[in-house]
């Protein structure tokens, strides 16, 4: 009996002793955050599948948060949950940096580092921006469209929101480039749909009655091109009214290969998302990294519809 008690002691004696001890903790992987500013949509279901995928190669724990609308406070408020965790980086998309910039500020007070995705704040602010050069997308819109429309167009862009700096980027560069080089395009009217194709759809009705010599539809969101293709359909002005659309959504491309959309200009948010978590991961190993990388536009016609993929993926 003595012999039990004894062995007894000596576990509960050396249990002790270890329980106090200084455990040697395995290495974490990397946390990072990707703050999706419209969670459900088809482009930035891209970057979800870019980011994953970067987070398998390069050896990185991934969550992915954000709201299912375009709301500014839901954004701030997704970025303030994606603090409180306590991440080593932040990917997000700044869309109205002026609603968010508390939250940027209170990240950099926790040394918790940020990159863009998409849409850019000031340089100092983040460690780096992945996404499409605006001013070369709207200058490059001015361009195509002053060659389909042989120097003549009157025009309707559609818009997010008036606000979404991107888009308000793209907007100022074509309406720039076609001032000084292309006087026969004139905008007749902005306007915005809340990426609501519902909404989008009321007010190509709506526009398009008011001003019947809208020849051209420039969209810089994703809904606006179907939106356009479906009231162009109803109103009986298919092929009087030609539509620029953006991105390169399956119905997007199913529309041009009808005929009902001219051409898409996409941008490559797969890469985006990409780029963002290895530059992530590159950041925290101490590797220097570019402030900006221009992620690719290509225009999309019937010409190209079904090729162009191959190479703008690879």
């Amino acid at each position: 009996m003595k012999k039990v008690v004894s062995v007894v002691l000596s576990v509960l004696v050396l249990t002790m002793i270890f329980s106090f001890m200084p455990v040697q903790a395995e290495a974490d992987e990397p946390y990072v955050i990707w703050v999706n500013p419209l969670v459900g949509s088809a482009v930035f279901t891209e970057a979800d599948k870019g980011i994953t995928v970067a987070a398998e190669e390069f050896g990185f724990k991934l969550k992915i948060i954000g709201p299912s609308v375009l709301d500014d406070t839901q954004m701030l408020q997704s970025i303030e949950n994606a603090i409180v965790e306590r991440p080593d980086v932040i990917v997000t998309t700044p869309y109205n940096f002026t609603a968010i910039e508390q939250s940027y500020v209170r990240a950099a007070e926790l040394g918790i580092p940020i990159i863009n995705v998409s849409s850019d704040s000031p340089e100092g602010t983040r460690v780096s921006f992945i996404g499409t050069d605006n001013t070369t997308y709207g200058q490059l819109a001015a361009e195509y469209i002053n060659e389909k429309m042989n120097g003549e167009a009157n025009v309707l862009i559609m818009m997010g929101n008036l606000d979404t700096s991107n888009q308000l980027e793209q907007k100022n560069a074509f309406e720039a480039k076609i001032a000084a080089e292309f006087p026969g395009i004139k905008v007749i009217i902005t306007e915005e749909d809340n990426v609501d194709a519902v909404l989008a759809m009321q007010k190509f009705q709506d526009i398009l009655k008011t001003h019947p010599e809208i020849n051209l539809i420039f969209c810089l969101e994703g809904v606006g091109g179907p939106a356009a293709a479906v009231v162009l359909k109803e109103m009986g002005r298919v092929g009087e009214v030609t539509i620029l659309a953006i991105d390169d959504y399956d119905e997007v491309l199913q529309y041009i290969r009808d005929g009902d959309i001219w051409a898409t200009m996409a941008q490559n948010f797969y890469k985006m998302g990409y780029m963002a978590g290895k530059l992530a991961v590159d950041h925290l190993n101490g590797e220097s990294v570019p402030s900006v990388v221009d992620s690719g536009t290509v225009l999309i016609t019937v010409d190209n519809v079904d090729t162009y993929a191959e190479e703008f993926y690879k």
